[in-house]
């Protein structure tokens, strides 16, 4: 019955909040054999065409899932040794993930005609992925077509943010995680090639800066005409945002991400997470937030995760993993595993993209004892009720008792 089901959840959740990464050592490397498990889960769920039945449930589900899912191995594969297996699996994985980028139907649900040609979405993520892609490859290996495609198509980001801070994604509609996306991408130019978009950068983060949002953040979602807010910081693009913002301008990113931090980072029943929605501000989940529980929303805190640690808020970080592994009922299955019974694969995406900039934390503990507070206090209540209803009746008997 219900019940019991909801008291197995409970108990199943309150013994996973207590999480460790597993690390494997195989010379040269050490890696981090849970995060290799995951990314061979979405491996084995691209094959099964996972990113096609996403698009049919987001817009752009496609593009998203496969440029999350090579970041991912991006990130795993920094510091490996060249030579190693998991760095030459990689490689195979990038290069599969960019032909289905660089593709028709990698393109198909954008508008070509746009400024940035298929809009600042495609362009942000395609362009930055590649070149991810292209600084883990020795120059001499790199192929010259996929060159000279980045260095076009920075500077035609280039040339675009010059004329609007937040070039379009589609007709219409801006917004800035996906410029942000773009200037991230003239970052890594500069990095890999012959510098030549510092100013560019500048420029257009003075532009930013004057139109921030109330909070003093960037906004989620601004007008296409002026770059002037339409609608104000929200949790889970903004947590984004920052991801790439501190490989633009990293004190502007450390203000914004403390601006960020006090406003959005909360605590519901004892755990860590991300509101989608400013404190003290009340809104309604949609397609960017994914499912919200006290404002609370499932893609700003799995995308959180990964800011935080990356601006060294590492206790509350770890504390988001260790949750989402208490609640997103992971399964392992020979040398591959998924969460949410594998039902739902961009979240796995985003979960494995974000465990990928961990490190070492192994010696970060959380504290849950509100939570498990709580939790025996429905367990209390929920036995209560359970002996209510099973507890046997006494007998009745309709045969009249008279006394002698």
């Amino acid at each position: 019955m219900p019940a019991i089901v909801v008291l197995l959840v409970i108990l199943f959740s309150n013994i996973n909040l207590y999480y460790t990464p597993e690390i494997t050592f195989v010379a040269p490397d050490s890696v981090r054999a849970d995060l290799l498990k995951e990314l061979r889960g979405l491996k084995s769920a691209l094959h099964d065409n996972a990113d096609i039945k996403m698009q049919r449930l987001y817009p752009e589900g496609y593009l998203f899932m496969n440029a999350i899912y090579g970041l991912a191995w991006c990130n795993f594969m920094e510091g490996l040794s060249n030579e190693s297996e998991y760095f030459e699996e990689g490689t195979v994985e990038l290069k599969k993930t960019w032909d289905k980028i660089d593709s028709d139907r990698g393109r198909s649900p954008f508008n070509e005609s746009l400024p940035l040609r298929y809009g600042a979405f495609y362009t942000g993520w395609s362009t930055y992925f590649l070149g991810r892609k292209l600084s883990l490859e020795h120059p001499t290996k790199r192929k010259e077509s996929e060159v000279t495609y980045f260095k076009q198509q920075c500077d035609s980001i280039a040339a675009v943010v010059k004329e609007r801070i937040y070039p379009v994604s589609y007709y219409g509609g801006a917004w800035p995680a996906d410029a942000i996306l773009c200037i991230a991408s003239l970052s890594w130019h500069d990095k890999l090639f012959e510098p030549r978009y510092a100013e560019v950068r500048k420029a257009w983060l003075e532009k930013v800066k004057n139109n921030l949002d109330v909070h003093g953040l960037i906004p989620h979602s601004v007008s296409p005409l002026n770059g002037k807010p339409v609608e104000s910081a929200r949790g889970s693009s903004q947590g984004l945002m920052l991801i790439f913002l501190r490989e633009i301008d990293a004190s502007f990113a450390s203000e914004q991400f403390a601006i960020f931090r006090s406003n959005f980072l909360d605590r519901t029943l004892g755990l860590s997470g991300i509101r989608e929605y400013p404190k003290g501000e009340f809104g309604i989940g949609d397609v960017d937030s994914g499912p919200m529980l006290f404002q609370v929303g499932s893609a700003a805190t799995l995308v959180g995760m990964q800011t935080l640690c990356l601006y060294g808020d590492v206790e509350n970080s770890v504390q988001m993993r260790d949750v989402i592994e208490a609640v997103a009922f992971p399964y392992e299955r020979d040398d591959r595993k998924s969460y949410l019974f594998g039902l739902m694969p961009i979240a796995d995406a985003f979960i494995t993209w974000s465990h990928s900039v961990e490190r070492s934390h192994d010696n970060v503990s959380s504290s849950f004892t509100t939570f498990h507070v709580i939790s025996a206090a429905v367990c209390i209540a929920l036995g209560v009720f359970l002996w209510i209803i099973l507890r046997p009746k006494k007998p009745t008997s309709d045969v009249l008792h008279v006394p002698w």
